[in-house]
């Protein structure tokens, strides 16, 4: 018998209201240390940012703390911190980012920026363009004026994620909603901190699967010189680091992203070179969702192309 959780996981995207009933019969006192992040993400996802019942989604998470007790993941305080802060409480936010705070062994401040990050790639993707480039850049404006970001700490791994969650949403944007200038520098800024970040705190697949994200957002941007540098700086990591090639997957894809840059440059013979191998690696998938993302992404960029 399956279990809810992985139930709401399953069909989160396509069925958000059938995902929240089955959050609801998720008895969050049985679930284990492992199980608590994901049922925290769930509820800001479905209950927040899909249906717009902040309210039930800080309710979730406070029970999920409760459950957890003592044993409370930073990452619970984050998701706790950031619906407490779409759902109005501010009392059970600066709770949360003083709980994340301590610990994630950082000043109080960052924890602070950290909820409202994570409280904007909530947010984020129901305003429209501009609105989400703006929210995007003022939740970003913190990282730039507060010098404990200029340096490694505690938090560098949680803001990066959220910071990667900005940029690909912002990049997955409708077509034409992509000349929209706040949008525009949004996508690059997020993009650019999400890297910056990882380098400090996350292993050479986090430094990759950034280069593939700073490579998107070039080729979303019409800049096909910088993404044809970064798809390339992640394919040399995984060369450096991948022999025994278990990340293929990542291979194809920033292949697929090569590929573009250099079709837009008018390298032929580079892009159906890059092309075939992304498409060689396909064959490898044996998962149909991961099918379906690679033809989506190389849909999404021939139309980029035509635009």
């Amino acid at each position: 018998m399956s279990h809810p959780l992985d139930d709401a996981d399953a069909c989160h995207d396509d069925e958000p209201a059938r995902a929240a009933a089955l959050l609801g019969d998720v008895d969050v006192a049985q679930l284990d240390a492992a199980q608590r992040p994901r049922m925290a993400f769930l509820l800001n996802h479905v209950l927040g940012e899909k249906l717009g019942r902040w309210s039930d989604a800080h309710a979730g998470q406070q029970a999920l703390l409760a459950a957890a007790g003592d044993q409370a993941a930073a990452v619970l305080w984050r998701q706790a911190g950031a619906a407490a802060r779409l759902a109005g409480d501010a009392a059970a936010e600066a709770a949360a980012a003083s709980a994340l705070a301590a610990s994630a062994g950082a000043p109080p401040g960052q924890a602070a920026q950290v909820v409202a990050l994570a409280a904007a790639s909530f947010r984020v993707p129901a305003l429209p363009a501009a609105e989400a480039g703006a929210a995007t850049i003022d939740a970003l404006a913190a990282l730039d004026r507060d010098p404990a970001w200029q340096r490694a700490g505690g938090l560098d791994a949680a803001a990066a994620a959220c910071c990667n969650n900005l940029s690909a949403h912002l990049s997955e944007r409708p077509l034409d909603q992509l000349g929209v200038a706040p949008l525009r520098a949004a996508m690059a800024a997020s993009g650019e901190w999400s890297q910056r970040l990882w380098q400090r705190a996350g292993t050479w697949v986090h430094h990759e699967r950034a280069c593939y994200q700073r490579a998107i957002v070039a080729n979303t941007l019409g800049e096909p010189h910088r993404a044809q540098a970064h798809a390339r700086e992640g394919l040399a990591l995984l060369d450096a680091h991948d022999a025994p090639n278990e990340e293929f997957v990542d291979r194809a894809f920033l292949e697929l992203e090569l590929a573009h840059a250099s079709e837009r440059m008018g390298l032929a013979a580079e892009a159906t070179a890059a092309r075939e191998r992304a498409q060689a690696l396909t064959a490898k998938f044996g998962d149909a969702g991961l099918e379906d993302w690679f033809a989506s992404r190389e849909a999404r960029l021939k139309l980029l192309a035509r635009g």
